[in-house]
């Protein structure tokens, strides 16, 4: 299998975790731009997105959310949904949400430039992000022993990605409970292997 993937992706960050933690070390990454249309990329997801996994038999999964459903059913034990899956994915919902709406003030920028933050468009993304860390810091999924599950990966993502894109924002709100969980996490394989960081120049 392959896992075609960015350093700057959220999404690529999920299932990058999801594989590492499901312990199938065997997937081969290979780091590609989504920008910039490589020939590979286009050939296994003609949406030329990250992630995108392409399975030995050629077929692609694409979209992070359904590559964890079809690593949920092709390797089930260890679990990433814990034992109420509902609970789980309710969590989960919530940090990728606001995921999305992070990522999109990103895209805003590229199409116009940093005033897209200020749009109203870029006003109501940044405000689903606020609600969303202002949620999960009231009530923060918990790390239980095992693996984290997918409510606790989706969570740090999230904290990981704005700190990333929007350092030093004064919109973001404090999450002191979310950082504990960041921290926790921090130093395990998974997740400092994962870490978003600027892509390499190519």
């Amino acid at each position: 299998m392959k896992l075609f993937y960015s350093t700057t992706s959220p999404y690529s960050r999920v299932v990058r975790i999801a594989l590492a933690e499901k312990g199938l070390s065997q997937v081969e990454g290979v780091l590609t731009d989504p920008w910039k249309d490589a020939a590979a990329l286009l050939a296994a997801n003609p949406s030329a997105r990250v992630p995108t996994l392409q399975l030995d038999c050629g077929r692609s999964i694409t979209e992070s959310l359904l590559i964890v459903m079809w690593l949920e059913t092709h390797q089930p034990v260890p679990t990433l949904l814990g034992t109420d899956a509902s609970a789980v994915l309710s969590k989960a919902g919530v940090a990728m949400g606001a995921v999305d709406a992070a990522a999109a003030v990103i895209i805003g920028r590229k199409m116009t430039d940093a005033s897209f933050d200020e749009s109203p468009v870029g006003l109501r993304r940044r405000r689903s992000v606020i609600q969303a860390l202002s949620e999960l810091e009231t009530e923060p999924p918990a790390l239980s022993g095992g693996i984290p599950d997918l409510s606790v990966i989706a969570t740090v993502v999230l904290v990981d990605y704005v700190r990333f894109r929007f350092p030093g924002a004064t919109w973001v709100p404090a999450t002191p409970r979310l950082d504990r969980l960041v921290e926790q996490l921090r130093s395990r394989p998974s997740f400092a292997d994962s870490a978003p960081r600027d892509m390499p120049p190519s």
